[in-house]
């Protein structure tokens, strides 16, 4: 094990295969607002990373920027004291619950695979299993949004474990809130994945009244379709992609863009759209899960997750006017201070803790 902390004893041992440098996805990003939201609380936590993809000189830039990090196998964590064990896992591996057996364990589920499975068309199962595992071994389950709650439901894991609640995500308030915008640069930012669709972004530029726009995409692993099919449209000059965005790269993309497109088939919560929300950007998105429950009225919404819909909504977005985009992403911004901080997710996770420690 590797450390960078001599502490043994914490108020929660936050246990992750993803910590915000380098991430792939949302949960990354959940983890960089919850140490935000925890500090402000005054909460010690240790963050625990185990069964990662990350090279050495990601661990060594890790342990460099973050505090209280320990870098190990499942057999370490018992050198650690906590009252709760808060668990972000999504790789495989069964040794996990017998080096927590004994502990409370508060696992939160960033997205249920079940339906990252049936919206992607993949092949999920194994994986699929793994979290039906965890959910019915730990203590209580969290979920992120009422949608996924729904999710839950309706695929019966009440029965794997009927302990659950709903803890929104929050992000930390950024340096600068920007609106109005142009209407210049679309934005994508997520993993490109099929249920995600960020080909539309791409193919949106060829449409009447969008010759102008270019397209800026920010996120990982990306799909073999939607970069071919910038060459094959001939947009090589006018759609960028930016690979992982953090810190200064992720402010760049915010600030760089004039609208967030987000037609997704699923979205367990809506991360993205709510950095759009902090900042300014107006969002363009399917009415769908999680990002109903952040925007609220606060969207320009389309029908549904088809290329016609998505364009038609864009289309809206192009021809309203200067007070309406405003007032959308000023509204968005007020339900963001209101419910959707770091400090508030912390303090619900606080809640939690104590209910089952």
């Amino acid at each position: 094990m590797v450390a960078n902390t001599v502490e043994r004893e914490f108020d929660v041992v936050e246990v992750t295969n993803e910590m915000p440098w380098n991430r792939i996805g949302g949960v990354g990003t959940v983890i960089e607002n919850l140490m935000s939201g925890l500090a402000a609380t005054g909460t010690r936590a240790l963050w625990f990373l185990v069964d990662h993809d990350y090279r050495a000189r990601d661990v060594e830039s890790i342990l460099a920027r973050y505090d209280a990090v320990a870098v190990g196998t499942h057999d370490d964590l018992c050198r650690f004291d906590t009252p709760v064990v808060h668990l972000h896992s999504y790789a495989v591996n069964e040794r996990l619950l017998d080096a927590l057996a004994g502990r409370p364990i508060v696992f939160t589920v960033h997205s249920l695979l079940a339906e990252e499975e049936r919206s992607n068309e993949v092949d999920l199962a194994g994986a699929v299993r793994w979290q039906e595992q965890l959910i019915a071994e730990c203590d209580r389950v969290v979920l992120i949004s009422e949608a996924e709650l729904g999710h839950y439901r309706r695929l019966g894991y009440e029965r794997l474990n009927p302990s659950v609640t709903v803890v929104h995500n929050g992000v930390r308030r950024p340096g600068r809130f920007r609106s109005p915008r142009a209407r210049d640069t679309l934005g994508y930012c997520g993993r490109l994945v099929p249920r995600k669709h960020p080909e539309y972004v791409q193919m949106i530029l060829r449409e009447p009244g969008f010759e102008r726009c270019r397209a800026l995409v920010a996120g990982k692993a990306f799909s073999v379709y939607a970069r071919d099919l910038v060459g094959r449209l001939g947009l090589e000059q006018r759609a960028r992609y930016l690979g992982w965005c953090g810190g200064e790269r992720l402010e760049a993309f915010y600030a760089g863009i004039d609208v967030l497109a987000l037609p997704s088939v699923y979205e367990p919560f809506g991360l993205v759209a709510l950095e759009a929300a902090a900042r300014g950007v107006p969002v363009v998105c399917t009415p769908v899960d999680g990002l109903v429950e952040v925007l609220g009225e606060h969207a320009l919404y389309v029908v549904d997750d088809s290329y016609e819909s998505f364009r038609d909504g864009m289309r809206r977005w192009l021809a309203a006017d200067g007070g309406e985009l405003a007032a959308l992403a000023e509204g968005a911004f007020a339900r963001y201070v209101e419910r959707f901080t770091d400090v508030a997710m912390a303090n619900a996770y606080r809640d939690v803790f104590g209910a089952v420690a």
